[in-house]
C-alpha cells in the first residue's frame, strides 16, 4: 500500500515522513511513502495509481487547494482515505462532505497521526469486505460499500449497489449474508447501509444518491439507537 504526503512547506513533509515510518515499524506495516510539494502533482498520481490508499494533504497550497483536489478525487470516485493536515479548523465543517477520514492541525505529533493512520487502517479494512451470493446458479461478490440498500419486491431481495442484483432470498437471509454493522432494518422489507444516508424527513430516509427509504415506526426506536451509535463512532473514529 502507497501513502501520498502533499504539503508545500519540506519540514512538514519531512516531519510527516517520520510520524509514518515509526508508525510502519511500530505496527509492522510496509508502507511506500509518496511525496508531493505540488497538489497537481498528488493529483495526476493519484489519478493514475490505485495502490495509493491514504493521504495527507495540506488544504492550504496554490492554485489547486487541498479540499478542491478531494472533491476531484471524490467526483471520480476515488474512495482513498483522505487525511487533511492544516492550520486552521475553518475547514472542518466541509471536510465531512469530502468524507475526509481525519483532519489534523498543524503542529502534528506522532500521537496524532498514529490516532489518523489507526482509523485509516479500519476504514480501509471495512471498504475491502464483501458478501457472496448465489443468482442463477452463479456465485456474485458484492463490496460491501457499494451496496446502498436492499428490499423486497415480488417475493424477491433486490440489492441495489453498483448494478441491481435480484435474488431468490429472504431478507433475512440476505442480512445474515452481510453481516456487518453498518447495515440497518428500517422497515420489513428494507435494509440500507448507513453510510449511504444522508438526512431523515418524517417516515422517510434520504441517501446520498437521491434515493428514499422508509423507515418504519416499528424499525423508528432501534434506528434512533443505532444510527445514533454509528455517528457517534463515525466521529470518534471507532466505525469498522
Amino acid at each position: 500500500m502507497k501513502i501520498a504526503i502533499c504539503d508545500d512547506e519540506q519540514p512538514v513533509l519531512n516531519q510527516l515522513r517520520k510520524f509514518i515510518n515509526q508508525y510502519a515499524f511500530d505496527n509492522l506495516f510496509d508502507y511506500t511513502i509518496l511525496e508531493f510539494n505540488k497538489s497537481e502533482q498528488l493529483l495526476e498520481a493519484a489519478c493514475q495509481d490505485p495502490d495509493i490508499k491514504i493521504l495527507f494533504l495540506d488544504i492550504y497550497m496554490s492554485n489547486l487547494s487541498g479540499m478542491d483536489l478531494a472533491e476531484i478525487l471524490r467526483a471520480n470516485g476515488n474512495n482513498c482515505a483522505i487525511i487533511f493536515v492544516t492550520v486552521s479548523t475553518e475547514h472542518y465543517a466541509r471536510s465531512y462532505e469530502v468524507d475526509a477520514a481525519h483532519y489534523l492541525v498543524k503542529p502534528v505529533t506522532y500521537d496524532r497521526v498514529k490516532k489518523a493512520l489507526d482509523r485509516c487502517e479500519r476504514m480501509l479494512t471495512s471498504s475491502s469486505k464483501s458478501a457472496f451470493f448465489t443468482a442463477g446458479r452463479k456465485e456474485i461478490r458484492i463490496p460491501l460499500r457499494e451496496i446502498r440498500f436492499a428490499e423486497v419486491f415480488r417475493n424477491q431481495t433486490v440489492i441495489h449497489a453498483d448494478s441491481d442484483i435480484t435474488l431468490r432470498s429472504t431478507l433475512d437471509t440476505v442480512m445474515h449474508h452481510i453481516s456487518d454493522s453498518r447495515f440497518l432494518r428500517t422497515h420489513r422489507s428494507f435494509l440500507v447501509n448507513m453510510d449511504y444516508i444522508k438526512k431523515r424527513s418524517g417516515n422517510d430516509l434520504y441517501l446520498s444518491t437521491g434515493e428514499k427509504v422508509p423507515l418504519s415506526r416499528a424499525c423508528e426506536k432501534t434506528f434512533e439507537r443505532e444510527y445514533g451509535r454509528y455517528l457517534t463512532d463515525t466521529m470518534t473514529g471507532e466505525k469498522t
